[in-house]
Parts: structure tokens; C-alpha cells; sequence
């Protein structure tokens, strides 16, 4: 039965996009903003907690490919119970569920107590996930699938992936020692190398050394490597191609760098049948359709619980605690999540 929907939800609003990173998270500030009337197929969340991504980061910015109408409220996903719906079969079902979920439209995020979210567009959870774990489901284990499924459909016999240290770095690692997938893991410090072996990793390279490329060209050639995920940006991209083997692809998900692909050697595309494209997590999704999506998902879960990927927590963030937590996590992204309660006081 659905719970008395509230008229206003606590939220983080932000009110104007700013290129500098750290202006851009010291504009937010804790409001009350109106719960909307819920729609045929929509469902309210009442949020448990919501991570930052650098999805999340590139939308404080303006820089992310979907942009939203302001004043907003951030936030693509988390985890929640549904406490009401607007009408139809599957929110009736969902309501009194914990869910993950998320969204693209053009509307407030999940970064307030309560959400408005598509009922199709909610993860039951399984008993026995653990709903902090699930905050974090659907952006980087997703991701992660998704790159590999990717490369896998089109042939690749093994990949590369930079800023491996990275949480979803780290969930690639697992997710392709179970697959038996080899993987080279590009990371730019000594302690991201021994990170990352004493998680099992067998292949990994250092950015920083002189003769990178060199090594980076000999394993590929060893392995196959023939598809590269790359979420850096600016140089690392071309470095990357341009030491990769014949008909190799690297699929670009991020831009930690904030700058443009760079450096990439146009014979290499021309002659050795090289190319660079994007991947997209909500364009991957579609493809599959709502029970890929679900199955997707289901496979997520089950790793989660058994401990196969995890998503490290750092802090969890009450909203009022949100600016000062987000502005301590830029600057060490690789040391966990932020994890924001909206209910926490």
C-alpha cells in the first residue's frame, strides 16, 4: 500500500553550471523543493543514499552530454525504498520494493530525500543486496559489463583499460579474471601497480615510464589487445591507438583530463584500420531492451553479493555535508565513493 506522499523533499540545487570544478560544488546548497504529482508509470523513491560519479561531476559543470533545464537537482543514481506510485502494473508491484534506480530525463535527480523515478527504469533488489552496495549499481558495474560485452561481440580477443585504479577499474579487473578475459590495466603510479596486482591483476603498465608505448605495443601484441576502454582523454588517447595493433578500437566512456583526443596518428587509421568511438551506458542499455537490462542488472547483483566487484565506500555525506565531502573527493577519487544520505542528519 502506498505510504502519504510528503509536499517537499530536502535537495542539493544547483542553480548555474561553472566550468571550474570546485565553484561548481561550492553553488550547491540544501533546499526545499515541491515533491511533483506522480505521473502514470512513475513511482516515488524514498532515497536511502546516492553516489557521486564523474557523470555526475561533467553535470555540475555543463559538460555532460544530456544537459537539464536549471535551477536542478544533481544526481543520475541510487537506491531507495518505492513508497508510491502514479498508476500502472509494474509501480503498484515495485511499491514497498528497495530499489536501484536512475534517470536521463530532464527533470530533478536523486541527490534529495525523495525521487520521482520511472518505474521501468527501477532494479528490484535482490534479499540479500546490501542497499549501500546497490546505491552505486547501475553507472560503473553496468559500465563495466557493458565494455566488456562490447569488446567481446565484436571479436577482441583481449583490452586495454586506463585509469585502471579507478573503482570501476578495479570491478573490470574481477569482472575479466572470472570471464577468463585478459586485460592490460593502464594506470599512471607505482602504488596504483602494486594496488591493482595484489588484486590479481597480471597485467599492468605504467603511464609515467619513459618507454611506455614500447611496452604497451609488446603486450598487445601478445594477447591480441585489440580494444582499448579509455577514460582519460587528451593525449592518453592517441598514445593508447597509436600503439595498438592492426584493426584496434578503443571506446572512449570518460574524460577525466577534460580535454580533447589527442595525439592519434591519422595513417594508423587510415592504413591499419584503426578507429576511436564512444561508449554510452544509456545507449548500450537501450540496445538491450528492459530485460536485457534486468538481466544486466541481475548479473550486477549477484557479484555484488558475492563479493566478486564491490564499490568501496569512503564517507557518507549528509546533504549539508555534501559540498565540503565532494570537494575532498576531486581531489582523491581513487580512495572510494562519496556516499550521500539525504536522510542523514
Amino acid at each position: 500500500m502506498s505510504k502519504k506522499i510528503p509536499e517537499t523533499t530536502r535537495a542539493l540545487l544547483l542553480e548555474s553550471y561553472e566550468d571550474d570544478l570546485s565553484k561548481a560544488i561550492a553553488s550547491l546548497k540544501v533546499v526545499q523543493r515541491p515533491v511533483p504529482a506522480l505521473s502514470r508509470g512513475q513511482v516515488l523513491v524514498k532515497m536511502h543514499a546516492a553516489p557521486c560519479n564523474p557523470s555526475d561531476l561533467l553535470l555540475l559543470q555543463g559538460k555532460y552530454g544530456t544537459l537539464k533545464t536549471l535551477p536542478l537537482v544533481p544526481g543520475w543514481e541510487g537506491a531507495g525504498e518505492v513508497i508510491a506510485c502514479g498508476g500502472g502494473l509494474l509501480g503498484r508491484w515495485l511499491v514497498g520494493k528497495r530499489v536501484a534506480c536512475g534517470l536521463q530525463e530532464d527533470r530533478d535527480g536523486t541527490w534529495a530525500e525523495y525521487f520521482v523515478a520511472r518505474a521501468d527504469m527501477c532494479i528490484p533488489l535482490k534479499r540479500k543486496m546490501d542497499i549501500d552496495q546497490a546505491a552505486g549499481l547501475i553507472v560503473n558495474p553496468l559500465t563495466a559489463i557493458g565494455l566488456l560485452d562490447t569488446a567481446r561481440r565484436r571479436g577482441h580477443p583481449a583490452a586495454v583499460h586506463t585509469a585502471a585504479a579507478s573503482q570501476l577499474g578495479r570491478m573490470l579487473l574481477a569482472m575479466s579474471r572470472k570471464m577468463d578475459y585478459p586485460l592490460v590495466h593502464v594506470v599512471r603510479r607505482e602504488a596504483q601497480v602494486e594496488l591493482l596486482k595484489s588484486l590479481g591483476a597480471e597485467k599492468v603498465l605504467n603511464s609515467t615510464d619513459e618507454d611506455f608505448p614500447e611496452q604497451l605495443h609488446a603486450v598487445c601484441e601478445r594477447l591480441g589487445a585489440t580494444a582499448a576502454f579509455e577514460a582519460i582523454g587528451g593525449e592518453m588517447t592517441g598514445t593508447i591507438i597509436n600503439a595498438m595493433p592492426v584493426g584496434s578500437e578503443v571506446y572512449v566512456y570518460g574524460a577525466l583530463c577534460e580535454e580533447a583526443c589527442d595525439n592519434i596518428d591519422p595513417l594508423g587509421l587510415i592504413f591499419r584500420r584503426k578507429s576511436v568511438r564512444g561508449f554510452y551506458l544509456g545507449e548500450w542499455l537501450q540496445s538491450r531492451g528492459m530485460l536485457g537490462t534486468l538481466q544486466a542488472a541481475g548479473y550486477a547483483q549477484r557479484m555484488l553479493i558475492d563479493g566478486t566487484i564491490q564499490t568501496k565506500v569512503r564517507r557518507r555525506l549528509s546533504l549539508r555535508e555534501t559540498v565540503e565531502g565532494l570537494q575532498e573527493y576531486i581531489n582523491q577519487m581513487t580512495e572510494g565513493k562519496m556516499l550521500i544520505e539525504p536522510h542523514k542528519s
